[in-house]
């Protein structure tokens, strides 16, 4: 009885949902300084040239946060302002999974025109997703008189640094969990295609964030733990200092290794390349890229935030507390721009590399009425909705409007041009292939003119093509590789994606599918990829 009242309870709550219109002083280097009583300046103008400060939030999807369907329980007064006080885009879109967008966001590329058509996952002997002639946003941004700045997930590969006369195997790979302690590797020296060869003049990340090994920080390319210091951790739950560390894969790391600090050191590492760009760069712009852990697994919120603040136990889940800490890391930055007289001379972008969680951890966010998607179909990982349709919010006080909301389809790959417009650089020939600006319409939602029209994403598992999609304005076709079958969704009428229309709109699936076919990795200007061909 108990079970069916649970079913009921579910079932009704999904259906409601489609209606829904969018609607501690730290001991550790990376964290401290938790108060700095600066003299706030006015920042020197340069506005054509704004500052940017990009939020790149991990695994959190349109129901978790404000601005979209009101679906999620978690209290966000932070990223609740920057909703009121900017735009946000209610059909913003990057690809289903982590590496891929990551790619996305930062080359203007559709992922199969990087080394692999489903990202660049590890370090490696060959380098990572960018093929030697492309150019990242940041490569664009530096050679145009930005100070630019990474901190917190890579997941972009990259070149292991080897001893004298190891000859890598010809595969490429290289055994993860014990990287830092191989004997052929040389960690005296700075690993190569990592985000300094890609433009980011100063960096402090880790190569997979917080969800695999090797548990360490890199600054500026260089390995910050000793080798002789590196620790073997095993899955297991560890109490640190901030709270309760988790490791989810054994591998190699540093003996200090805290995923619940992770957040706060990247907000300690931004505080502090913004701080030293004032003192010694104050006449130029700077870009800095902030690539959160949350709210990917493991989840391991700090007991405390660095204010003081609790974050674990506070909501239902762990997953929930997270979402509660990130509105602080967003609140703490925007809070560190004001005082810096930075705030109106920096535009500030909050998006997500994926859709969110949904129910995968066991359907405990759901059950306490936390929905992560929205009405939207399916999670992270998936070509429907639910997979990779994102939140996205920009602010530019005094520059954009405030509280407003845009509905044209965009992506993730569009930042690109869309930031070299609002700085007043030119996409250099060749780059950001997939990349469309639209830079007017965040200022005038009227201004529609020379948008995309189409906007694909594609599914890959084990380096085989799993399922792809197309939008075209609110029509949707998607495509299953492995049984060859065509989906057709309305989404202005079948935002949920319950209705497959393709029987009744064949020579719109046909138009659909062939443009499709133009931009995958199997037809248009990319190369022909094996794993694609249908079997």
């Amino acid at each position: 009885m108990k079970m069916m009242c649970t079913i009921m309870f579910l079932t009704f709550a999904i259906a409601a949902l489609k209606t829904y219109a969018y609607a501690s002083i730290f001991q550790n280097e990376e964290i401290q300084t938790l108060v700095h009583n600066e003299t706030v300046t006015k920042n020197l103008p340069h506005p054509d040239k704004p500052n940017i400060l990009l939020i790149l939030a991990d695994d959190v999807g349109t129901g978790d946060v404000p601005g979209y369907w009101n679906t999620g329980l978690v209290n966000m007064p932070n990223l609740q302002d920057l909703v009121a006080k900017g735009v946000t885009f209610t059909d913003a879109h990057s690809t289903p999974l982590c590496a891929p967008s990551r790619y996305l966001l930062l080359s203007g590329n559709y992922p199969h025109r990087g080394r692999d058509p489903s990202g660049t996952w590890f370090i490696n002997y060959k380098g990572n997703q960018f093929k030697r002639s492309q150019k990242s946003i940041a490569n664009v941004l530096r050679d145009n008189g930005y100070n630019t700045g990474m901190f917190g997930k890579w997941h972009l590969g990259g070149k292991v640094p080897t001893k004298r006369g190891f000859n890598a195997p010809n595969h490429g790979s290289t055994k993860q969990k014990t990287m830092l302690t191989n004997e052929n590797h040389d960690w005296s020296k700075r690993m190569k295609r990592g985000p300094k060869n890609m433009g980011f003049n100063k960096s402090y990340f880790t190569l997979s964030g917080i969800q695999n090994c090797p548990y360490v920080f890199f600054r500026n390319d260089n390995l910050k733990t000793e080798v002789s210091d590196v620790k073997f951790w095993i899955p297991g739950n560890y109490s640190m200092p901030e709270g309760e560390s988790i490791i989810d894969k054994e591998g190699e790391g540093s003996k200090d290794w805290d995923s619940s600090a992770y957040n706060m050191i990247l907000v300690n590492e931004t505080k502090r390349f913004i701080r030293i760009h004032r003192k010694k760069k104050r006449n130029d712009p700077f870009f800095a890229y902030v690539a959160l852990g949350s709210v990917h697994e493991p989840h391991s919120p700090p007991h405390k935030y660095m204010d003081g603040s609790p974050v674990a136990n506070e909501y239902h889940t762990r997953h929930m507390d997270l979402l509660g800490e990130m509105d602080k890391v967003v609140g703490s930055l925007m809070e560190y721009l004001k005082r810096r007289g930075l705030l109106d001379n920096t535009i500030v972008i909050f998006t997500s590399d994926n859709g969110g969680l949904g129910d995968k951890g066991g359907g405990s966010d759901l059950k306490a009425g936390h929905i992560s998607n929205g009405p939207l179909r399916d999670n992270k990982g998936s070509v429907y909705e639910g997979g990779h349709r994102i939140p996205m919010t920009i602010q530019w006080k005094g520059h954009i409007p405030e509280g407003q909301t845009r509905s044209h389809l965009v992506g993730l790959n569009d930042l690109y041009s869309t930031l070299c417009d609002v700085a007043g650089v030119q996409v250099p020939p060749g780059q950001a292939k997939d990349s469309v600006t639209f830079a007017d319409y965040i200022f005038n939602g009227t201004n529609t003119d020379g948008l995309r029209e189409y906007l694909a994403t594609w599914r890959f598992s084990g380096g085989k093509l799993i399922s792809q999609a197309v939008r075209k304005d609110n029509m949707k076709l998607i495509h299953h590789y492995k049984n060859d079958t065509l989906e057709l969704y309305d989404l202005e009428e079948d935002l949920s994606e319950s209705t497959n229309i393709a029987s009744t709109n064949i020579q719109f699936v046909d138009e659909m599918y062939q443009q499709l076919v133009s931009i995958s990795p199997c037809g248009g200007d990319s190369p022909i990829i094996p794993e694609c061909i249908k079997q």
